[in-house]
Order: C-alpha cells, then sequence, then structure tokens
C-alpha cells in the first residue's frame, strides 16, 4: 500500500515513459463523497497543451488515475500518446484535497480537536485514506492525553469517521469513540 501525504505529492514533476514534462503537481481532485482521487492537478506548459490538446499555455491539466511510479518524480509507466485517455484540462468545479487543509475538526458531541495539519493519500488504490490532525490544548483532558512541552498531532482519523466538510470537519465519532482510535505522533 502506497501512502503519501498531500504535501509529498504537491511540486512534484509529472513525466510521461517517453520523457515529456507533463507539469508539476498542483492538487489533488477527489469526490468528496466517495473520497476517490479522480486524478492530479498540474500545471501544465504551453507544449504538452498543444501536443495533448487539453487546456493553453501555463494552465492546469488533470491526469487521472493510473499505475504510476512515484518516488522523486511521478513516471507514467505509458508513453504521451497513450496516456492522453487519462489527461484532461482541469476542472474547478471538482473538489480539491487541500481544500481541508487547516480546518478545525469537531466530534460528534462538538469538543474542538483542533485542525487538519496533513491529508494521506493512499495511491495504490487512488483514494484519500485519512487525516492528521494537530491537537488543541484544550482536547488533551477530555481525550485522555497528557499535557507535555511539545505539541502533539493525532494519526487514525480515517475518512469514514468524517460526517461532513463545511467551515469546520465534523466526526461521526464522539469524544469516548475519538479516544479509542487516535494514535499520537
Amino acid at each position: 500500500m502506497a501512502i503519501f501525504a498531500l504535501d509529498e505529492l504537491k511540486g512534484k514533476e509529472v513525466i510521461s515513459s517517453d520523457a515529456y514534462l507533463l507539469g508539476n503537481v498542483q492538487d489533488v481532485r477527489y469526490d468528496p463523497v466517495s473520497w476517490d482521487i479522480l486524478g492530479l492537478k498540474v500545471k501544465s506548459n504551453k507544449e504538452i497543451s498543444r501536443i495533448i490538446g487539453a487546456g493553453s499555455s501555463r494552465s492546469m491539466i488533470m491526469v487521472g488515475p493510473g499505475d504510476y511510479g512515484i518516488n522523486d518524480v511521478i513516471l507514467l509507466r505509458d508513453n504521451l500518446e497513450d496516456s492522453k485517455d487519462r489527461i484532461s484540462a482541469d476542472n474547478d468545479n471538482i473538489s480539491s484535497i487541500s481544500f481541508l487543509s487547516g480546518k478545525k475538526v469537531v466530534t460528534s458531541d462538538g469538543l474542538f480537536v483542533g485542525t487538519v495539519s496533513e491529508i494521506l493519500l493512499e495511491m495504490e488504490h487512488w483514494t484519500v485514506q485519512s487525516v492528521k490532525v494537530k491537537m488543541d490544548k484544550g482536547a488533551f483532558e477530555p481525550l485522555g492525553i497528557k499535557k507535555g512541552i511539545f505539541s502533539k498531532t493525532a494519526s487514525g482519523i480515517m475518512v469514514t469517521h468524517i460526517s461532513a466538510v463545511t467551515d469546520n470537519v465534523s466526526l461521526y465519532l464522539s469524544t469516548d469513540d475519538l479516544a479509542d482510535v487516535i494514535i499520537l505522533d
């Protein structure tokens, strides 16, 4: 299972197997209902936009799901011609995952837990997996966490625990339920 933080993907170059640089990842597009990743939002260059027939000079394209090698760069396993069916002009009507960053996280019984500090993506199946939360000091005691010198970050909050995303990230979990699932980093 290949898990990547959103910030690990941002800025990575996307390159076809025949060495065309498609551009750099700016964000990740996803379905907020299913939590499936719909594609990578990539800032393309004029040459690529012309070749693939999507977008225009310095515009955004979306590179859809596929079996890509992800290391220092994101390498498409196909050449550019064979990858065209997964590349389209980007659509701002599709939700961006970075929308979650910095949002307040609240339990079902109203406890302010903290703010989303990291979003974890499972790239083998192209799904959003979980979020990490920078804990608010006021949540330590209700969650049974000892205060310390260092700020704490909690992982283990799966997207299946999220009931809604508006101005806040609302959880299905109560304070007691959350205390059972979080892991302090």
